[in-house]
């Protein structure tokens, strides 16, 4: 079979099983992206390329790295559709209310996020600082695909759902950025010199050329859709959210910003088929969304002991430990409108996702050029492990603090300014 028979033949296998899981799991109102992983995990080289599998036989289900750049094209089309989707179906006031503490937890939360695990990285796993912050750098975002993954189980949530949801889309620019801030350091030969103004040049084009690029072509597709039939609506929508993001890209801006304010401007645009195209992009969506997962657990191989993983384990508590240190001073006085349920939520559930799946083998490959293969094996499986755990952690979370059978009464559900005295009483 040819190169693109067999990306095809694998494709179709990885995509069919996890429909199959998907539809499974949804019956029994499951999240399911940890469990997405995991079968990717079965189906790659950890399972068949184990020494104690191939002293016995030799045989491979499914082959990532053979199928070339398609999975990137893939992971790239996937994160366009899911952040597109998710902010076509956002509320302009919606935005407009949650947007100034979504901005504050994305900035904020990315770059302490990076500092402090940095440090606990560098003394945590025994490697040098700058290989630390990379870590800590390419970790230190919440990943917008799980999170919209996550809005049936948070539908009950919506204040927290939408600050989440606006704040994984706003800090995607700053958590690719740093991390190839480092990547850069790591490359730097001796005696170089750094330009600090060169990386706040750069991150600040990325926000200004991203979001000008979302203006423009969401506001000039909503005058070209206006006269467009109904059954092409969808497609030039879909055509349109990846010319924004690439338009972006080259004009050296954050392409899923881009994508996002248009998507906000788009969804909030009188059209005539407004329905047709959300449908439309839920299905592409939700179809890139399951292969993407598998797919991701399918091209890592995992090779570590119990000692390495309970490290890694620990290190994914610390991280998660260390997000309500900042988040509640920066939610101010949103949170007296929050119910405890609310601030919990918005606390614990920050998943990792694709972006950070993504820079795993553009850090491999960094590290690998430095002349530290070992090490660069070891971040990725540190990487992997931490979004799998956060996607497993920040589901059980929002599963758990939305069963109504389970937090009753005012002091779980109403917002924190409406408890007096007596209502507290009565709800011990």
């Amino acid at each position: 079979m040819d190169g693109v028979g067999l990306s095809v033949a694998y494709f179709a296998f990885v995509l069919g099983l996890g429909v199959l899981l998907a539809n499974m799991l949804k019956k029994k109102n499951i999240p399911d992206v940890f469990f997405l992983l995991v079968l990717g995990l079965l189906l790659g080289p950890t399972i068949f390329s184990n020494p104690v599998v191939v002293q016995y036989m030799k045989f491979t289900l499914v082959n990532v790295d053979a199928m070339g750049v398609i999975p990137d094209f893939l992971r790239i089309l996937a994160l366009i559709m899911i952040i597109f989707t998710g902010m076509f179906n956002l509320k302009l006031s919606t935005f407009k209310r949650f947007s100034d503490i979504s901005i504050k937890l994305a900035f904020i939360g990315v770059v302490f996020n990076t500092a402090v695990l940095g440090l606990i990285a560098s003394s945590f796993f025994n490697i040098e600082p700058v290989y630390a912050f990379l870590l800590a750098a390419s970790i230190s975002g919440t990943g917008a695909s799980v999170v919209m993954a996550l809005e049936g189980s948070m539908s009950g949530s919506r204040k927290t759902l939408n600050i989440l949801k606006i704040e994984s889309v706003l800090n995607s620019p700053i958590s690719v950025l740093i991390p190839l801030l480092f990547i850069e350091l790591i490359t730097l030969s001796p005696g170089s010199v750094i330009e600090p103004l060169k990386y706040a040049g750069t991150f600040w084009q990325m926000i200004v050329a991203g979001i000008g690029t979302g203006i423009i072509v969401g506001f000039g597709i909503s005058k070209i859709v206006k006269s467009t039939l109904k059954e092409y609506s969808p497609l030039l929508f879909f055509s349109i959210a990846l010319i924004t993001y690439a338009l972006a890209e080259v004009v050296g801006g954050s392409g899923v910003l881009a994508v996002a304010v248009c998507g906000l401007i788009a969804g909030n645009t009188i059209l005539p088929a407004k329905e047709e195209i959300s449908r439309f992009d839920d299905n592409v969506s939700e179809m890139l969304r399951i292969s993407i997962f598998v797919m991701l657990g399918a091209q890592v191989f995992l090779t570590i002991g119990l000692e390495e993983f309970m490290g890694i384990f620990m290190f994914f508590l610390v991280a998660f430990m260390i997000r309500p240190i900042f988040i509640l001073p920066l939610l101010g006085r949103l949170r007296y409108s929050m119910s405890r349920k609310d601030i919990i939520m918005a606390s614990l559930v920050a998943p990792r996702g694709i972006a950070s799946a993504a820079m795993i083998p553009i850090i491999s490959a960094a590290v690998i050029s430095a002349g530290n293969a070992q090490l660069a094996g070891d971040m990725m499986n540190i990487v992997f492990l931490v979004v799998l755990f956060s996607v497993l952690f920040s589901t059980l979370v929002a599963k758990l603090f939305t069963n109504d059978m389970l937090f009753t009464g005012p002091s779980w559900n109403e917002p924190l300014k409406k408890l007096s005295p007596e209502t507290k009483g009565e709800s011990k």
